[in-house]
């Protein structure tokens, strides 16, 4: 992993992530791909702005296969509320983006934001959804049970990778990156990779 710091910033950049752009680039059109890295870019933003207003401030910046993790401080004496709107900010930025592009007639562009809003809104804790559910689980049953919110998480993310490969094999149009990323982020749940927003 590489480590350099950008205007206060850590970027961190994975090994995976030169990798799996290359993929990417093989799979994906230029056009496509210009697409999605924008999409990406609006999504972060998003997030950062919000913690700005926030007034909170990120870490680290970690670039890999499963795309741009923003990590920052203090999120485990943040209220819940609070995390929510960091959180959400990048798929609502998507959303609302993919609703311009669609009235707009730029039906391609609308797709990719609407896809990223969507993915980062499955249950796994590299997501935005994901992350926020695990939080609320945590404020709700760790102190009786703690292992239940991991359990949970895992069993959601279980089915929610078993859905992603059947639609995938059943639909016309294969996504072998949504494919690869879901299956990535269900190792990372039973690997209990650190998710998405944390203490760092």
């Amino acid at each position: 992993m590489v480590c350099f710091d950008f205007f206060g910033l850590r970027l961190a950049l994975d090994f995976t992530a030169p990798a799996w752009f290359a993929l990417l680039s093989l799979y994906l059109p230029p056009a496509a791909l210009c697409r999605t890295a924008a999409a990406c870019l609006l999504h972060e933003c998003a997030h950062l702005l919000v913690l700005a207003l926030t007034g909170r401030k990120p870490a680290l910046l970690r670039v890999s296969a499963t795309g741009l993790r923003l990590e920052t401080t203090g999120t485990a004496v943040m209220p819940l509320h609070m995390f929510a709107a960091i959180l959400l900010a990048g798929p609502l930025s998507n959303l609302l983006t993919a609703v311009l592009f669609s009235a707009s007639g730029m039906r391609e562009s609308a797709s990719v934001h609407l896809s990223l809003c969507g993915f980062n809104l499955l249950p796994f804790r590299s997501t935005d959804g994901g992350t926020l559910l695990y939080a609320w689980l945590e404020q709700h049953y760790a102190a009786r049970a703690p292992e239940l919110p991991r359990r949970i998480m895992r069993m959601l993310g279980c089915i929610t990778a078993v859905v992603v490969c059947i639609c995938t094999f059943y639909s016309k149009c294969c996504n072998l990156s949504l494919l690869g990323m879901a299956l990535m982020m269900l190792t990372a749940e039973f690997a209990d990779q650190p998710h998405f927003l944390q203490n760092y």
